[in-house]
């Protein structure tokens, strides 16, 4: 009985030395993917802050033209109320105007 606990203890001892080679091993390549995924973001950190300089700058551009957008309908509205205007008065004053087909 002696030689089957040796045989079971060299069995265990095996068995928990390939475990611990696996976890080391595993431990190694967790290891490098930590230093790629820095390495990518490192990298991608210029890039994202370029892409936000410029969404900034395309926003502050919107910005612009829409309140250039706003300006000028006001004005095209101030117009065509001056030209309404304008062509009532001149219904009331040359009645011929309002006569359709002559």
């Amino acid at each position: 009985m002696e030689k089957g606990k040796n045989v079971e203890v060299k069995t265990t001892e095996e068995s928990l030395r390939m475990k611990l080679r696996r976890l080391k091993q595993e431990i190694r390549e967790m290891g490098e993917r930590r230093i790629e995924v820095e390495s990518a973001t490192a990298a991608a950190q210029p890039k994202s802050a370029a892409l936000d300089a410029e969404l900034a700058a395309k926003m502050a551009r919107y910005a612009v033209v829409n309140e250039e957008t706003v300006a000028m309908r006001k004005e095209h509205d101030a117009f065509n109320n001056n030209i309404t205007m304008r062509l009532q008065k001149l219904h009331g004053k040359y009645p011929f105007f309002n006569q359709e087909g002559h």
